[in-house]
């Protein structure tokens, strides 16, 4: 399809939007913002109701280990720091609410540097395994109560709105799946280990692939999209993806990559800053090793290896095409494609009205590539369609 056609279709089918939005019975939607309780209760629709957030104590997570700290808490080095913050975070703790074939449901409680016995920053994602369904839920404050009610209560007061929450952009780090495993969280064993953490366990072994669903819930997030990035023969990729994302400037391929390779100190390569520092790590040794990649078989990383940084360079400047440019390269040498987008139904259920106004705005707001992204087929519907081509699938699914 030419480019003029293809622009000529999409007006057509913006002028007649309102009455498709009618047919599909979810008029209503965008009428007003969604409220904290509207939206917990999409995610439990989405993800499975007996994996909803429940009301839970902080106190009763466990604690991050803090190994071997340097100077003071927050400001000195540790073995393990935590890689969002790029900080040490003594007193932090984290659990999982919920662990089964379905679903995750974890939540991190940020100490921050308070002394004062609560928390600053609690930090909640929920997913489901099957069709991908991810829920982000956000609370920041001076001394946050170890408490922490439900959302589906609509405690507005203690958790941000959806619209606040989506405002933090989680999918600028979280793009190549819901659940980011970094040496800092990969510390906590037992009950509350972190799902995805340990690799001789089959789950986790092929927790984050390529073929991992992910999606995301609820109006304010019906404009985030995450890409796969893929280089032919590149070592970064070999056992799990490495993304980038329309949300933010930072995430594994453009950030995490650079900093998992690193050996702490700038290199160089033609005047081109090219590794990115671990902030408040301590050197580099068996207590404090290397983030990636893990020696064979899952052995610490304690040499620096030039051809490893010089691999999550590589997929650093793919991304970046797409963040410069907006388009989606595809050759062996650089080539992105769409991984997830908005929720649009599933096992789990009670979406799919939503899910198909959510499509639709895609395909509506795609560039014109002409290409089609495969999504999972526990998605249910073209979560993962874009330009000309997903014309038929998205009529398909309205009529069908």
């Amino acid at each position: 399809m030419s480019h003029f056609w293809f622009q000529k279709l999409k007006l057509i089918l913006l002028r007649h939007f309102a009455v498709v939005v009618t047919l599909l019975g979810v008029g209503s939607v965008c009428l007003h913002a969604e409220t904290l309780q509207e939206y917990s209760k999409a995610c439990d629709d989405a993800i499975g109701s007996a994996a909803g957030v429940q009301a839970f104590e902080c106190d009763l997570g466990t604690e991050v280990p803090d190994n071997h700290p340097t100077a003071s808490a927050n400001n000195g080095n540790c073995d393990e720091p935590n890689r969002l913050n790029r900080e040490c975070d003594q007193g932090s703790r984290f659990q999982v609410l919920t662990r089964s074939d379905d679903a995750y449901v974890v939540a991190h409680c940020r100490k921050k540097g308070n002394q004062l016995g609560g928390y600053r920053d609690i930090a909640v994602i929920q997913y489901n395994r099957k069709n991908g369904a991810t829920c982000f839920y956000q609370a920041l404050g001076d001394n946050l109560p170890q408490n922490v009610p439900a959302p589906l209560g609509g405690e507005q007061g203690f958790w941000f709105s959806p619209a606040g929450t989506a405002n933090i952009g989680c999918a600028n780090c979280h793009d190549s799946g819901a659940l980011i495993r970094s040496p800092y969280l990969n510390q906590v064993t037992g009950a509350n280990r972190l799902p995805g953490s340990d690799p001789h366990i089959p789950a986790d072994l092929n927790f984050n692939n390529a073929n991992q669903p992910y999606a995301f819930v609820g109006q304010d997030f019906a404009n985030w999209k995450t890409y796969n990035v893929f280089v032919a023969g590149n070592t970064c990729i070999s056992c799990h993806t490495m993304g980038v994302s329309n949300v933010g400037t930072l995430g594994t391929a453009r950030d995490l990559g650079l900093r998992a390779t690193s050996q702490g100190i700038n290199l160089d390569n033609n005047n081109l800053p090219v590794f990115e520092l671990e902030d408040h790590k301590n050197a580099i040794s068996s207590a404090s090793p290397i983030w990636m990649p893990p020696a064979p078989p899952f052995q610490l990383q304690t040499a620096f290896n030039l051809n490893f940084a010089k691999d999550a360079r590589a997929i650093h400047d793919c991304a970046q095409q797409f963040r410069t440019t907006g388009n989606l390269p595809n050759t062996d040498a650089c080539r992105i494609t769409l991984h997830a987008a908005a929720f649009v139904g599933g096992p789990a259920g009670g979406n799919a009205g939503v899910g198909a106004m959510a499509a639709i705005l895609t395909y509506l707001n795609e560039p014109g590539t002409g290409t089609i992204v495969p999504q999972p087929e526990s998605s249910g519907v073209p979560t993962g369609l874009t330009g000309a081509g997903a014309l038929p699938a998205v009529t398909n699914y309205i009529l069908n």
